[in-house]
């Protein structure tokens, strides 16, 4: 198991480090999770409701990031904490990625402060609004997909003088590097892709 170390990990394009976590909820008695993703370097996020927070779901949640993420074909480093949902089948597709897995220390969500952060933002602007929806995790992440298209292009963020959506900072990295031979075409496209994946994984796909 690696663990990120102490002077931390510093992601020098979009894609280089992600982060993952879960947000576990109660709703009636019943417990839901809500996953969630960001691109450290361009605070892209994404996040997802399910029933339970088993290993096949993280893995079928990180699969929806792979198609989402522009920059997917740059994965390169993974952090999560400890949570069972990150180890067999999550760990297992990361290795057939050949994708490196760190770890946090255990009890220290500092050391994953940026989706931690992405994680209070969406249970304070978005999450806690629309609690009774997680009954039906389909019609929560339904509506949960306008909220990261606001999200990602049109809310400024902090990290970029509150100035810039993560999209927009992605298509202005974007318009300074040259052309990249291997990236994929749906890379090349950019946001119009990722927002017709964004409808289209909540029009068809299911995660329980």
């Amino acid at each position: 198991m690696l663990r990120k170390s102490k002077e931390g990990l510093k992601p020098l394009y979009p894609g280089h480090l992600i982060a993952l976590d879960t947000v576990e909820k109660f709703v009636n008695g019943t417990r839901r999770y809500i996953i969630t993703f960001e691109d450290i370097y361009t605070r892209f996020s994404f996040a997802w409701a399910t029933k339970n927070h088993a290993s096949k779901a993280a893995k079928e949640f990180f699969e929806l990031c792979l198609k989402v993420f522009p920059y997917s074909c740059n994965f390169l480093w993974v952090l999560t904490d400890n949570g069972s949902e990150f180890k067999k089948h999550f760990s297992e597709n990361l290795k057939e990625l050949h994708l490196t897995h760190y770890h946090t220390y255990p009890k220290t969500p500092k050391m994953n402060a940026r989706v931690e952060r992405f994680n209070r933002t969406i249970q304070d602007d978005w999450i806690d609004w629309h609690i009774s929806e997680l009954e039906n995790p389909d019609i929560f992440n339904h509506h949960l997909m306008d909220y990261l298209i606001f999200y990602n292009t049109k809310l400024v963020h902090f990290a970029f003088q509150n100035k810039l959506s993560p999209m927009q900072y992605m298509l202005q990295w974007q318009s300074r590097q040259p052309i990249i031979l291997n990236m994929p075409q749906e890379s090349r496209i950019g946001w119009g892709y990722t927002k017709q994946l964004l409808h289209s994984i909540d029009k068809g796909l299911k995660i329980d």
